[in-house]
């Protein structure tokens, strides 16, 4: 698991990358607004993270996991700073990353907008029943 903070020029965000279980590569942004404290980031961490996995967790992105930089290895020191200041100077969001994202926010997408048809035609059949049982009470002359 990987989570990058950075200042995208409005607000500071994080973005996490990680490999799930089926080995599937998963990435989401999360929006911290100002500049986040570190109790922040830890109580992002420890409190909300897990909520944002479990969200994006039965969504399968077509987007496999080839990404060394994800794969816990023992590395020289030295090495791990070299690394850490290349990925310094590359730009945040890596192509990968917004490509898991993109399928992440479609469909849940998808999935709201089936939510919210369920649910008009649910209130649209509520009220055509309650008009016809106004009708039923009319002629009854009650």
């Amino acid at each position: 698991m990987k989570m990058t903070v950075y200042f995208d020029g409005a607000f500071w965000a994080a973005l996490v990358e990680y490999v799930d279980t089926k080995g599937q590569y998963k990435a989401f942004r999360y929006v911290f607004g100002k500049e986040p404290k570190d109790e922040d980031i830890l109580t992002f961490i420890y409190r909300d993270l897990g909520k944002w996995q479990s969200r994006c967790a039965h969504i399968d992105t077509h987007i496999e996991a080839g990404s060394s930089a994800l794969s816990p290895k023992k590395s020289n020191p030295k090495r791990i700073q070299r690394e850490i200041n290349r990925a310094k100077k590359k730009p945040i969001t890596s192509t990968k990353a917004q490509m898991a994202m993109q399928e992440i926010h479609d469909s849940l997408k998808k999935e709201r907008r089936s939510q919210n048809k369920q649910e008009r035609e649910a209130a649209k059949e509520l009220r055509y029943r309650q008009k016809q049982e106004k009708r039923r009470q009319k002629k009854k002359g009650h």
